[in-house]
């Protein structure tokens, strides 16, 4: 695999190949996430994660733009054809991911419809639905506390979800959104 360009038309090996990566560490579902979707919920990704692996059901979140900004794969389903046909960075991308998973025989239930960031105008609607997202009261938010630890040292990153502090800081660094 010379590429690693993800617009490229070998993803379907990318993924195929993260797919078998994943499974030399683990029997459990694996999920790919969209790195253009900021706004995808953690809720989102655990009841995927849950269906995934209790049903042995794909669970694919579409995006508005006829991608897909989340697909949990069940530990059921052969990594070397799911991702085989599928029609990358096209406006037939989730149709096509989803003919190739039933045509494997894996069943797949969709999630919420996401939108991703691939044009200035999904920027700027981004920053209209995190400035829509303000107003409500971040206290009904629960914090997402991720613990890392690297050779003894451990630190710990907060993010209020769904309003993502990195997504904002970015968004504000490059003048598309007013500081808090």
């Amino acid at each position: 695999m010379k590429s690693k360009d993800l617009r490229a038309s070998n993803l379907g090996e990318l993924l195929e190949h993260a797919l078998e990566r994943a499974r030399q560490f683990t029997k459990m579902s694996v999920v790919f996430l969209g790195m253009d979707s900021p706004l995808l919920e953690l809720g989102d990704i655990v009841n995927g994660l849950t269906a995934a692996s209790k049903k042995g059901t794909a669970v694919m979140c579409p995006a508005d733009d006829g991608g897909y900004g989340m697909l949990c794969v069940p530990p059921n389903a052969p990594s070397s054809k799911i991702f085989r046909g599928v029609h990358w960075s096209h406006s037939l991308t989730a149709v096509s991911q989803l003919k190739a998973l039933t045509d494997q025989n894996v069943p797949v239930l969709l999630g919420k419809l996401m939108h991703d960031i691939d044009e200035i105008d999904d920027v700027k609607q981004l920053c209209q639905r995190l400035g829509a997202n303000k107003d409500k009261n971040e206290e009904d938010f629960e914090p997402l506390v991720l613990s890392l630890s690297s050779g003894g040292v451990s630190s710990n990153i907060t993010s209020r979800h769904p309003l993502c502090f990195y997504t904002r800081a970015a968004l504000v660094e490059l003048g598309q959104l007013l500081p808090a």
